[in-house]
């Protein structure tokens, strides 16, 4: 009786095993090793200088020059960019007719294409999967990369002190008067930098300033334009004296900060990023001065301004700065 329980007892014991071991994926049936639910990160970070991120099918094949192969898409899905489902884009590269890709497109090169394929080549899509060169990621996965790098925003890599008021002048893109509408109060925002060819990431605090153009002094704003200005806390990053590039100590408060309804001259600059409608303060001390009337007031650590008090002077310095004399035949004789 009690062999006949042992061998009851190993049968069933082979026949749980047996039934883990069915139970169990098959080498073939494991998913590839490769698959990730994010797109690489050197693909990630393509998405700030992308002009247009969009899902495309082969509709033409040609190759009118030898080695330049040229396909025609019709666009299927617009994942980020101004484009419309339905257009078609020709681009130089190699392709399955009817097959679809994903495309990262930045404007196009020098041999006068319309856009230039950021990848290399365009990306093979199988059904929801995108197959990138050393991975393979979901459609819905790469949807959601995009929507996170929307919300990264692009800061200068460095802030730079000028103690003349030339060198604040000619470091700007912008110069203009403006009614503040709103200030935010300092808020944590995700931030990228580039400097040195690399991309630093960091958690920032930032304060978004709304403000309405009244006069525009240099570039391209004009009166009635509204924009966003991003101005760093004074607590933030170290300013750099772009004199001697040593670091630049202002004991300064954010109680002098722009206020509402308040108007100010402010010196700015553009984003780096191309998606991006955000000007930055040329410096949390130097980029805006209060003005009222024609009167302007401004802190004592504004170097550039010790003897700019009224918009006259101003407007003469500023001209001065941007356009200088050019030098007399008699002046280099001397």
């Amino acid at each position: 009786m009690r062999a006949l329980k042992r061998i009851a007892a190993v049968l069933m014991l082979l026949l749980i095993l047996f039934a883990v071991s069915v139970g169990l994926p098959l080498p073939d049936d494991r998913s590839d090793p490769n698959e990730t639910e994010l797109p690489p990160a050197s693909v990630s970070l393509l998405y700030r200088d992308a002009e247009k991120i969009v899902i495309s099918t082969c509709m033409r094949t040609a190759n009118p020059d030898a080695g330049r192969p040229l396909a025609t898409f019709r666009v299927d899905e617009v994942l980020d960019g101004a484009a419309e489902a339905g257009s078609t884009f020709d681009i130089a590269a190699e392709a399955q007719l009817g097959g679809r890709y994903l495309f990262y497109l930045a404007p196009g090169a020098e041999d006068g294409d319309d856009y230039r394929i950021m990848t290399g080549q365009p990306v093979p899509v199988n059904g929801g999967t995108a197959e990138f060169e050393n991975a393979v990621c979901s459609i819905e996965s790469i949807k959601r990369d995009i929507e996170e790098q929307r919300k990264i925003l692009t800061v200068p890599s460095q802030s730079f002190f000028y103690g003349e008021f030339s060198a604040l002048a000619n470091a700007c893109d912008e110069i203009v008067a403006a009614r503040v509408l709103s200030v935010s109060e300092p808020t944590d925002i995700p931030c990228r930098s580039v400097g040195g060819g690399e991309s630093t990431f960091s958690t920032q605090k930032q304060v978004f300033i709304r403000i309405k153009v009244e006069n525009g002094f240099f570039g391209g704003l004009r009166y009635g334009d509204r924009l966003d200005v991003v101005l760093s806390p004074y607590n933030g990053r170290p300013v750099i004296n772009a004199t001697d590039l040593t670091p630049k100590i202002v004991d300064a408060h954010s109680a002098h900060g722009p206020k509402a309804g308040s108007r100010y001259i402010f010196f700015l600059l553009r984003s780096e990023d191309v998606k991006s409608d955000y000007y930055f303060m040329v410096n949390p001390y130097e980029g805006f001065v209060a003005l009222s009337g024609n009167a302007i007031s401004h802190p004592y650590y504004n170097e550039a301004f010790s003897e700019i008090n009224d918009l006259r002077v101003f407007s003469d310095r500023l001209r001065e700065a941007l356009f200088p004399p050019e030098p007399s035949p008699e002046d280099g004789e001397q």
